[in-house]
C-alpha cells in the first residue's frame, strides 16, 4: 500500500523538510529552470554548476557564520568517511591524535584513526553508558597533539556539547582542532569563534 499523506519524522538523523523545499528539489531534479537538464546531467565544470556550488557555499557561510578565512569543503560520504579522512590528512608520522569519547560515533572515529597512527583517549564516559559529556577537568590532552577529535552532537545517546572544551594553546595555535559536527547544529560559528578566542 502506498502512503499518500505526509508523515512527520522526528528522528535524530534525517528529519522533516518543508513541502515547498521538496517540491522545488523535485522540479529541479528533472530540469533546472532555464537550463532544460537535471543537475545530475550537467557538467561539474559548467558555469551553471559553478553557480550552484558557489551559491551553496555562500548560503552555508551566511547561515553558519563561517568567516572568509576558512574554507568550505563539499566532500563525498558522511561522517563515517570523515573518520578515516581526518587522520589520513592530519595525523602525520610520529604525531598523536587525541579523541574524546562520548558515544558510538566518537568510538568509530577512534577505531579508524588507530589504523593510521598513534591515538590517545583524552576522556571517556563509556563506563557511565555515555550518559554525559566529560567535564573539562577530566580531559587528559597530549601536549602538541596533531588534533583533538570530539563529536559535538551524540544523537544515539542524546548528549551534546553546549560549549567547546578548552584544549590548550598548542593545539589551537596549530589550527588543527577537528570536529565531527552535526549539520543540524551548525557548529561552524561556534568553532570559528572558539578558534579565534583561543588562537
Amino acid at each position: 500500500m502506498v502512503t499518500t499523506t505526509r508523515i512527520y519524522n522526528f528522528a535524530a538523523g534525517p528529519a522533516v523538510l518543508p513541502l515547498p523545499v521538496l517540491e522545488e528539489a523535485q522540479r529541479d531534479l528533472v530540469a533546472l529552470p532555464g537550463v532544460g537538464m537535471s543537475v545530475m546531467e550537467i557538467s561539474h565544470r559548467s558555469k551553471v554548476f559553478d553557480e550552484i556550488i558557489q551559491g551553496a557555499e555562500a548560503d552555508l557561510r551566511a547561515l553558519a557564520g563561517v568567516p572568509d578565512g576558512y574554507h568550505v569543503l563539499f566532500l563525498q560520504g558522511g561522517a563515517s568517511t570523515q573518520f578515516s579522512m581526518v587522520p589520513m590528512n592530519l595525523l602525520g608520522p610520529g604525531a598523536t591524535a587525541d579523541y574524546i569519547l562520548t558515544g558510538s560515533w566518537s568510538k568509530k572515529a577512534l577505531k579508524e584513526a588507530k589504523k593510521v597512527g598513534a591515538t590517545s583517549v583524552a576522556a571517556t564516559t563509556e563506563a557511565e553508558a555515555f550518559a554525559r559529556i566529560p567535564r573539562q577537568d577530566e580531559l587528559k590532552l597530549t601536549p602538541g597533539a596533531a588534533y583533538v577529535h570530539m563529536t559535538s552532537n551524540n544523537t544515539i545517546y542524546g548528549t551534546q556539547w553546549k560549549t567547546l572544551p578548552a584544549v590548550g594553546a598548542s593545539v589551537w595555535a596549530a589550527g588543527n582542532q577537528v570536529w565531527k559536527g552535526n549539520m543540524g547544529t551548525l557548529m561552524a560559528k561556534a568553532m570559528a569563534n572558539a578558534i579565534n578566542t583561543h588562537a
